[in-house]
């Protein structure tokens, strides 16, 4: 990269992620993705829209249930979100509605985890690819053979670093930790 002629310069900060175990990699914090990671990131996810397939279930929910497509897509998230993570109450209209589309809920469950699980490994490859020294050939192939603990780590960094962890580290930490609980991790 080209030295830019700052009037003042950014700070220059790292940050360890992972531990003894499973192996600590030092990254530049940023404060933000940059403009490359963001692209690479968009570029490998870009068929994977977890709202098309909400809406697409939330569709047949609507025509079936006669409600507006709007209303559908409220409670097949409510759904999704009750299977993830235990959370939710459901009157009987809405119980009702969950076993007519059982079979479509649990698939929209395993492709949101499938693709939150693929948007992990591409994340990761890309803080590995441009941030750290060396690894401009990093692929997502490369992130599957990481330990699953790092990824986590790894993801959690792009997190904080997205801003996305505006409560602080520990609480997202906290909240990945009872998600991966609730999923059985």
């Amino acid at each position: 990269m080209a030295k830019l002629p700052f009037k003042t310069a950014p700070r220059t900060e790292t940050r360890e992620v992972g531990n003894e175990s499973i192996g600590v990699l030092e990254f530049p914090v940023v404060g933000d993705l940059t403009v490359r990671e963001q692209a690479y990131i968009n570029e490998h996810l870009a068929k994977n829209s977890t709202f098309l397939e909400i809406a697409r279930i939330a569709n047949k929910v609507a025509k079936a249930a006669k409600i507006q497509p709007v209303a559908a897509h409220r409670f097949v998230t409510k759904c999704v979100t009750f299977q993830m993570l235990g959370k939710g109450e459901f009157d009987t209209k809405e119980d009702n509605l969950r076993i007519k589309f059982a079979r479509e809920l649990e698939e929209l469950a395993a492709y949101l985890l499938k693709a939150q699980w693929e948007r992990q490994m591409v994340t990761t490859a890309a803080l590995i690819r441009y941030r750290l020294e060396g690894m401009g050939d990093f692929s997502v192939e490369d992130a599957r053979d990481m330990s699953q603990q790092l990824v986590t780590e790894v993801y959690s960094f792009a997190l904080i670093e997205m801003g996305a962890a505006a409560e602080g580290e520990e609480e997202q930490m906290e909240s990945e930790k009872d998600l991966g609980e609730a999923l059985g991790k």
